[in-house]
């Protein structure tokens, strides 16, 4: 009877991992269709004709000069806003600038994806190198998988603000925790979602991401890195409304 209840508890584990294994399936079958069986050009062009039908990926904004060089100013100035020096010793918490891309509601849908679709999904098989690292690497790879699959809607770029400003937040965050892989800073929530761990009592994942490579004194800098990387989205998240309102605005005149 024991062993009847351990394996209940695992269906909806098993039925994710189903799901998942038939997506993928899927979506192989069709690159296999569309980029290596039936596809005519160069094979790099077939993919991304295979991601992007409709060219609404950022890839397809209209670039002038004067806004990629505002992009990086824009970039540039959310940085020094978003990153500041003091953050895992200052008392009050959170810079009120800083809230704007890691608030309450980022950080639970993240905290979701994290724990249900990273660690408790993939810890499932024992503790190892991706158990830890598969909670960030989810929680990343979501709003990623999400961005491809509005591409493949015609007028996706109207999702896109809301899904770059998702993954903006989702990279900021693993960027805090890779920050805090040295000095263990900061407070943190077990995988069950209830427990508590406090500051100091505990070491987070990236503690254990890095530990393997001798890497943890280098957290800061990969902190650093993935910080800069997602204010960079966010400042796409920003001109991806601009590019929307100007296709809007470009395909009124040609009708």
């Amino acid at each position: 009877m024991f062993g009847l209840y351990i394996f209940l508890s695992k269906l909806p584990k098993i039925f994710v991992f189903a799901v998942i294994l038939y997506l993928l399936v899927r979506i192989l079958r069709a690159f296999v269709r569309d980029c290596i069986s039936e596809g005519d050009g160069p094979f790099l062009i077939r993919v991304y004709n295979f991601l992007d039908p409709y060219r609404q990926s950022i890839f397809c904004y209209k670039h002038k000069l004067f806004a990629l060089l505002g992009l990086i100013i824009v970039t540039y100035i959310l940085c020094k806003i978003y990153i500041p020096p003091q953050y895992l010793t200052y008392e009050k918490g959170m810079y009120p600038a800083q809230s704007i891309i890691y608030n309450h509601i980022t950080y639970f849908i993240s905290y979701i994806i994290h724990e249900n679709l990273g660690h408790n999904l993939f810890c499932t098989f024992g503790e190892s190198w991706f158990c830890y690292f598969s909670g960030d690497f989810m929680q990343i790879s979501v709003p990623c998988i999400v961005y491809l699959l509005s591409l493949q809607l015609r007028g996706g770029l109207l999702f896109s603000p809301i899904i770059l400003y998702w993954l903006s937040a989702a990279v900021y965050e693993a960027g805090i925790y890779a920050s805090d892989a040295a000095v263990s800073k900061l407070a943190l929530t077990m995988s069950d979602m209830v427990s508590d761990c406090a500051a100091g009592s505990c070491q987070g994942d990236w503690t254990y991401v890095l530990k393997p490579f001798n890497a943890v004194n280098y957290g800061a800098t990969i902190g650093l890195i993935l910080e800069i990387a997602a204010c960079f989205i966010f400042a796409l998240a920003i001109y991806s409304i601009v590019e929307y309102i100007r296709r809007m605005a470009q395909d009124g005149l040609e009708n």
